[in-house]
């Protein structure tokens, strides 16, 4: 028995040695770490996990013009459509958009036309209340015209012809017809002060004309097609782009051109009623811009970034202004979106990624 124990320990104890040796090799030798370990290690570590997509309600304001309510149209149908938020667009007056788009009560005014409210537009840029997220279309011209018969039969170039004793008694106002009617624009938006401030130092109010001031932009373009369509002469305030410029041929009556001094002049006039200002001049073209609550960029980033992209240009809203005009489409503003988005494909699609162009193209197609 002895003996064939010293026979077995004689026989395996060079296979268990030269395992121990494979074992104390496999624990301490090589740079690279063993398959499994790396696996263990890979397993452990953290991941990024992808931010749940929240639907938010973006607010737009709604100051009561064509063009204005053409791009807020676009502008819904892409953030509803392409990124799926909601859009709700509330109507209000300018000095209602200035005191709630730094606050963050709305969050987008697609039409800033900062020339006519320069000191609060580079208040609020400065104290980082506000941010300008760049051109909604190029400049944006606002003047006075007459219908082109008028002017030439009259004789109208200058606004000093405006004076003329045949042109005002042409132009009389129907309460006064000693005096000629101006019409002016709407109630509450701030080029309404600026037009009587301007036409005060220009002599015409209050010895030469009333000011007309509708009560909604549909009554303002009312009071100037329908003497056009008469064939009739009519004196007032108007932009570009609309309908109506295309609709009828107008003579833009001449003003001094406009410099910095000037406007400060006006601005004065414009915030006091009382005040006669120096002097007055044309308005500045500027480029519309949106201008956007600060705080979007953190609410929606994907909104901040396709209105920092979009660009609707300016010759394509006077066509789709025509368009909607032409097809009198009753105020569904969508369907002149949809109109743009059918028309500008080459112009959206670059607001997008390919995900959010294909859900927009999705939804014209059942459109």
């Amino acid at each position: 028995m002895v003996a064939f124990a010293k026979k077995w320990r004689s026989a395996w104890l060079p296979m268990v040695m030269l395992l121990s040796l494979v074992m104390v090799v496999a624990s301490c030798g090589g740079d690279e770490p063993a398959a499994p370990a790396a696996e263990s290690e890979s397993a452990a570590a953290p991941t990024a996990t992808a931010v749940p997509f929240v639907a938010q309600t973006i607010k737009f304001s709604d100051q009561q013009f064509e063009s204005h309510w053409i791009n807020n149209a676009i502008a819904s149908y892409i953030i509803e459509n392409g990124l799926g938020h909601n859009v709700e667009t509330i109507e209000m007056s300018t000095p209602v958009m200035q005191a709630t788009l730094p606050t963050g009560e709305i969050h987008v005014n697609m039409e800033g036309w900062q020339q006519n409210i320069m000191e609060w537009y580079d208040e609020e840029i400065a104290a980082g209340n506000m941010v300008d997220l760049g051109m909604t279309y190029e400049g944006g011209p606002q003047f006075f015209t007459v219908p082109t018969a008028f002017a030439e039969e009259y004789g109208i170039v200058t606004i000093e012809d405006m004076a003329k004793p045949d042109v005002k008694a042409a132009l009389a106002d129907i309460e006064d017809p000693s005096k000629g009617a101006f019409i002016n624009c709407v109630i509450g938006w701030q080029c309404a002060e600026i037009n009587r401030a301007k036409l005060e130092t220009y002599g015409l109010v209050p010895d030469h004309y009333t000011i007309i001031s509708p009560g909604s932009s549909g009554a303002m373009e009312a009071a100037l097609a329908g003497p056009q369509k008469k064939g009739e002469p009519v004196f007032g305030y108007y932009w570009a782009p609309t309908a109506l410029m295309g609709m009828f041929d107008w003579t833009i009556v001449e003003e001094p051109a406009y410099n910095a001094a000037c406007w400060e002049e006006v601005g004065k006039g414009r915030d006091d009623p009382t005040y006669l200002p120096a002097e007055a001049c044309a308005y500045e073209t500027l480029p519309i811009t949106k201008l956007v609550w600060a705080g979007l960029e953190d609410l929606a980033p994907d909104v901040w970034e396709v209105l920092g992209k979009m660009n609707v240009g300016l010759q394509p809203i006077n066509v789709t202004a025509a368009w909607a005009n032409e097809n009198d489409i009753q105020g569904e503003w969508d369907l002149a979106a949809i109109y743009y988005l059918q028309n500008y494909e080459d112009r959206w699609s670059t607001w997008l990624d390919a995900a959010g162009v294909a859900k927009v193209k999705a939804a014209l197609a059942s459109a």
